[in-house]
Order: structure tokens, then sequence, then C-alpha cells
């Protein structure tokens, strides 16, 4: 009989008004590798997250090595023998791989300090049986994101992690990491370490995981066994609702008029490269292009170059060989101010870190990326406050922004009402070209539908619209076409005739 190391009983969590995770049933066999698999807003890090004590669950019960359990912090988490490596590394920069491995351990009783020859003893004897070999003298800041890695799993095992939880350890590793990473999760199982994979990438999952369990919006959809583990059988648990009841309750339905396309695209792409870094994919030759009067949606899963594509597009600079048009004109040379006086609007995927300025008021938020407009200036340098407060109360009332004037500080506001904002913002001039990046995360039904209206309204009214989402289902009710990116690279081009969720979403993990 198989053992269990973890069970979660009708896990429940709320963001607010956003349900992150329904009744979620879980459990993990001792010494496995288990795989779980979704998309970005699946739940699957909220789920972690509440194992490793950082969220607290609003329903449900935990049971580890057969107990029921209270995780309150992360440091009950490493006291039962839970681990966690997060998609962004936790690191301290400054610190060498030594000091990190041991800060915030306490000495023995009746020490007053730790015996560091002791210690450097242990960690490398740990490091050696897992083939974990880096430098403990050198600091983290000058290491590869490999290296990182090496040092955040010892870490966790250092603690005594008999469960070791991976948030998406590939993203910044390159294929030479991630060989070494799955020899290294191989020999972990062999003493006994039991292994969470969050991914959403289905190769990942293949070559890795004993069972992979797949979420999709909060919803454990099913678990498969390595037998099981087929491409069709994780596409349609990951893309397509086995509960239609509830695809249908939480997308709202809105009527899209046929396209009346303008004669000329309004966007061109043409061999777009941008170079990786260590943060991102980048682009590799990328083509395609945007007409008046349609939506192009561009389906990826994060990390996969989409922002790299949104990014590009209004700041041309980034290119390293290729061509950028707008309404025929060649833009590679000019500076985000001058692609926004071209009639371009971009929304950005962050919207508190990238999309507002959170201790200003309303007036100075709507203001951002129009300041230097004739219309809002003075005699040419003084900016005109009376004009610039009657175009915030006008878009306060056209889009239904919940405030109680437009001197509201945006930080008091919920989400839904920045994100209304932040496109109220986009609307101020008219618009030949709207880039925008996940422009509903996160948000209740009620603002999904209002922000789905509003695209519609702008498609109908001539322009042109490039929307960026991770979301295959709003995707496919807005888009008259369907571009697909993985790792920087054009996958496929769909017409709204052709969509396929099957198609669409096994290019997105990068399938064949």
């Amino acid at each position: 009989m198989e053992e269990k190391i973890l069970e979660l009983k009708n896990i429940n969590k709320k963001f607010g008004e956003i349900v992150a995770l329904k009744d979620v049933d879980l459990s993990i066999t001792k010494s496995e590798i288990r795989g779980l698999l979704g998309e970005n807003g699946a739940g699957k890090t909220t789920l972690m997250n509440i194992v490793y004590g950082l969220y607290h669950p609003d329903k449900g019960e935990i049971y580890f090595e057969g107990k029921k359990v209270k995780i309150n912090s992360p440091a009950d988490s490493i006291k039962l023998g839970i681990g966690m490596v997060h998609q962004i590394s936790t690191l301290v920069p400054e610190f060498t791989a030594l000091e990190n491995i041991i800060v915030g351990i306490k000495p023995k009783k009746f020490e007053f300090s730790l015996n560091l020859e002791d210690e450097i003893f242990k960690i490398k004897k740990l490091s050696n049986e897992l083939g974990l070999d880096f430098p403990l003298d050198i600091k983290v800041k000058d290491l590869s994101a490999g290296v990182k890695q090496k040092i955040e799993i010892v870490r966790a095992l250092f603690r005594g992690a008999k469960l070791l939880i991976l948030d998406e350890p590939t993203t910044s590793l390159v294929e030479s990491e991630f060989r070494d990473l799955l020899k290294t999760l191989k020999s972990l199982v062999k003493k006994d370490v039991t292994i969470i994979f969050i991914t959403h990438k289905m190769r990942e999952v293949l070559e890795a995981c004993d069972r992979v369990t797949i979420l999709r919006r909060g919803k454990v959809q099913g678990t498969l066994t390595k037998e099981d583990m087929t491409t069709e059988n994780i596409v349609k648990m990951m893309f397509i609702e086995k509960d239609i009841k509830v695809t249908e309750s939480a997308l709202p339905k809105v009527d899209l008029p046929p396209s009346k396309k303008s004669e000329k695209p309004i966007l061109v792409l043409k061999n777009v490269f941008v170079e990786s870094t260590e943060k991102s994919v980048g682009l590799k030759n990328i083509s395609f292009d945007v007409y008046g009067g349609e939506i192009v949606g561009v389906a990826a899963v994060s990390g996969n170059g989409e922002k790299d594509l949104a990014e590009v597009i209004i700041n041309p600079k980034k290119i390293k060989s290729g061509e950028i048009f707008i309404d025929g004109e060649k833009i590679n040379d000019l500076s985000t101010l001058d692609v926004f006086s071209k009639g371009v609007f971009y929304t950005p995927e962050d919207r508190i870190k990238e999309g507002i300025l959170p201790d200003g008021n309303l007036k100075e938020n709507i203001l951002l990326g129009h300041h230097s407009e004739d219309r809002f200036l003075k005699n040419n340098f003084i900016l005109d406050w009376y004009r610039i407060k009657e175009i915030t109360i006008d878009t306060i009332k056209k889009f239904n922004i919940y405030a109680l004037s437009e001197n509201n500080l945006i930080r008091r506001l919920s989400g839904g009402n920045i994100q209304k904002v932040i496109m109220g913002r986009a609307f101020v001039n008219p618009i030949k070209l709207l880039v925008t990046h996940n422009p509903t995360s996160g948000l209740d039904v009620s603002t999904v539908e209002f922000i789905f209206k509003k695209l519609v309204e702008t498609r109908g009214n001539g322009s042109g619209i490039l929307w960026i989402g991770e979301d295959l289902d709003e995707l496919m009710i807005l888009s008259d076409r369907i571009i697909v990116l993985y790792k920087g690279e054009l996958k496929g081009i769909f017409n709204r005739e052709d969509f396929d969720k099957y198609k669409i979403g096994l290019l997105m993990i990068g399938g064949k």
C-alpha cells in the first residue's frame, strides 16, 4: 500500500471576489515526483503556498505524514519537513552560498554560535551525495541561475526537507542545466525525498514526473499515472473544461460582430529578433500583422516571449534585428513617447508595478504617458490641471470607476477599478493600435465583461488590438485571429473559423 506523505482535503481560497482554489483534494505519495500542471492562474502556486504556510486556506484540512497539521507560516512547514524553492530566487545576492544556506539556523543547545567548520563539512557532504557541487565562498549575485537553484535545493534539504516543492524550477535554466536538475530529482527520490514539481510545460512533466495532477481555474481536473500521461490526455485536461457549467459561469458572453478589417495593416512585424536574457527567452524572427477593425490574440504561457513582444512594439530600440511598421512607417528608432504619438497605447501586464503611480491621485495617473501633449499644457510648458481634471472626471464616468473624486489616491481603489483607470487612460486620445497584456487578470466577472465590451467597441471603431493573454478561453471569445508563442517563436496562426482549443493549447505548451 502506498504511503501518503501529504493529503489536502477540500482546500478553498479566495482573494476578494476571485476564487483561486475550489474544493481541492490532493494526495501525494512518499518518494514520488508529482507534477502539478496547469495554465498560469490555474492555482498551482497558490495551493503550494498554502502548504508552505505563505497563505492560509479559507477552508480545508492538511495532513502531513498521516497527522492533521496547522501550518501558519513557513517556519511551521520547515519544522514539519516541507521545503519550497520559489520561481523567483529568495537568495540574498550579496551573501555567499554558505551564508545563504546557514542564515537563520540556530546553534546547538548550550552553544553561543554555529561551528562553521562543522556546517561546511555537512553542506559539502550533502552536496556531494546529490551531485550538486557549487562554490560556497562566492557571492550569489555572481552565480548563474542553475547554480542558484542548486543552492536553494541544498538549503531546503539541509534544513531537513522530506517534501520538496519546486515552483517552475526550469524558468531560467538552459538545456544542460535542466538535464542536471532531472538527475538531481531522481537521486533525491532514491533518498526518500518527495518532490512536487510545479510547471506549465508538458515536456517537463513527461520526462520528470511519476504522476501529474492537473489544475484548471482553481479546480483539480484529475491525476494521470505515467501510463496515462499522453499528450492528448494532458492537453484536454489543461484546456478543455470537464464541467462546462463552470466555464459558462466564469466567462461573460459578448457578441462579436463580423470584423470590418482595414485595407492595410496598422501594425507589421518583419523578422523581429530580440536577444534572450537570464529573465527572458527573447523573440526569434517574429513576423505577423494587425489590421484595423480586428483583435489579434497572442496565446502564450507566461515566460515564452509574450512580454518581449509587448515591450518591443512600444520600445522598438530593443530590436536586435528586423523591422516594425505603424501605418507603413518604420518605427525602429523611435522612443516610447514617439510611438505613443502615432496612436499606439499599451496597458501593461502588472497593473500595480508597471501601470500606475501608487501614491498619485486619479488625475496624475490618467496623465501618465500624455504629459507632453499640447492639449494638457498651457503656454507649451505648464500642465493645465483644469483640463486634466475635466478629462479625469469624464474617464471616471465613461469607465464606471468607483472613486469618490478625481483626487482619490489610486492605491485605495480595488484591482478592477485600477484596471479601469489604466484602460481609461489608453482611450484619452483616439487609438489606432491598442497593445494590451492580460487586461482581465484577477478581475471579477462584471469587470471582465466591461473590458470585453470596451475592446469590442474599440474594434468596431476601426482600431487594431493586439491582446496578449494566458487565458485561452478568453482569447477564443473575442479574437479574430490567434497567434501562438512558445519559447519566443511563433508556432502557429489560427483564423477564427479554424479555432481549435486542443491544437492551440498543444502549441502553447510545446507540442507539435
